[in-house]
């Protein structure tokens, strides 16, 4: 494991070890850089059909998969605070690419059972060969072929379809156990996914997280807001001089990894019922900072004042603290909280701790 992120209740152990998990300082010459600028375009543009050759799967898995790996340690994290473990003992990662989600969630949940999907045949022989190198049995599955008791990974693949498309994939997501979603955080990518959520809820899963309810998502009727939130990235990349090259080469900024996550499952889980999402970050000013949440009531912005809780305001503020949280409000003005508490799922081993 890593060392801690900055901030503590914030970051948590990540999950993958080293921040560049096939080679700590990866050699690229002048003709690879130029391979991962064409290939970011291509993501940008949304851009679909056959890409990958088997250097770009090396060169995409030791930069941009590392940065979506840092997203996926982000959303594992989360459901260990939530207090939540999948039951399935196999994973299928669907639309693989070099592998990173699969590789992720195996080391997270001791699954040693993988299936991998790509339209991109040599993907699949990178992804598999990595999963295998982990211990795991690897099979190739067809884009629609989704084995029982299966825990489905799907990442970054929102922006590549059409949304009939996409529908079809929620649809046929929904006949796995339980389903882990990542994507990037945009404005209109997350919409996307919620048109995905809303899908698998009509198929029969149940929210995980980060919803702390079972209600159609009321972002839906929010034209200002979207549900994301934001990943941080390992300390030692900013003294380390290869990500420093690929930040000012590709114009990347390595703090901003915005993202929006799915978690479903076959089997109900609970959150207390007044449980509350913190969505994005806190809006701080001076004196106070406003929190826009997410609960069974729908979108709400909190006020926190820095003289009621200083600890938490801190952690809000200054350490980028999220999570689901039951509020004590102040009995004069509602929209006001007074103090808050981190919850975990009902039934978890504890079902809340003190968040300041």
């Amino acid at each position: 494991m890593t060392k801690p992120r900055p901030g503590g209740q914030k970051g948590g152990a990540p999950h993958r070890g080293k921040p560049s998990e096939p080679a700590e300082n990866p050699r690229l010459s002048p003709a690879d850089w130029q391979r991962l600028r064409a290939l970011r375009d291509r993501f940008l543009s949304g851009a679909r059909g056959e890409y990958w050759t088997p250097r770009d799967l090396e060169l995409y898995d030791a930069t941009f998969a590392q940065r979506i790996g840092w997203k996926w340690d982000a959303v594992l994290e989360t459901l260990d605070r939530a207090g939540w473990r999948p039951k399935s003992p196999r994973l299928l990662d669907w639309g693989c690419g070099s592998g990173i989600a699969g590789r992720a969630v195996a080391d997270w949940t001791g699954i040693r059972e993988a299936f991998v999907f790509d339209r991109s045949a040599a993907a699949m022989t990178f992804a598999g060969a990595r999963l295998r190198a982990r211990g795991l049995s690897v099979a190739t599955v067809r884009p629609d072929e989704i084995p029982a008791d299966t825990l489905l990974l799907i990442s970054h693949v929102a922006g590549e379809l059409s949304d009939e498309d996409l529908l079809r994939l929620a649809r046929g997501a929904a006949g796995a156990a339980e389903v882990l979603w990542v994507e990037p955080g945009s404005r209109d990518i997350s919409r996307r996914l919620t048109l995905a959520h809303d899908e698998l809820q009509k198929q029969g899963h149940h929210p995980v997280a980060p919803c702390t309810h079972d209600r159609p998502c009321p972002m839906n009727s929010c034209e200002r807001d979207w549900c994301h939130f934001f990943a941080p990235a390992p300390p030692e990349i900013f003294q380390s001089a290869f990500w420093r090259e690929f930040s000012t080469r590709l114009e990347i900024d390595l703090r901003a990894l915005p993202f929006s996550f799915l978690a479903t499952s076959r089997h109900p889980v609970r959150w207390p019922a007044a449980a509350e999402r913190v969505i994005g970050r806190a809006r701080a000013m001076k004196a106070h900072c406003e929190l826009l949440c997410c609960g069974a009531g729908g979108l709400v912005t909190r006020d926190l004042q820095k003289r009621d809780a200083p600890a938490l305001f801190r952690a809000f503020t200054r350490e980028e603290k999220d999570g689901a949280f039951v509020w004590k409000p102040n009995p004069s003005r509602p929209e006001r909280v007074l103090e808050g508490t981190e919850v975990r799922l009902a039934g978890s081993a504890d079902d809340g701790t003190s968040a300041a």
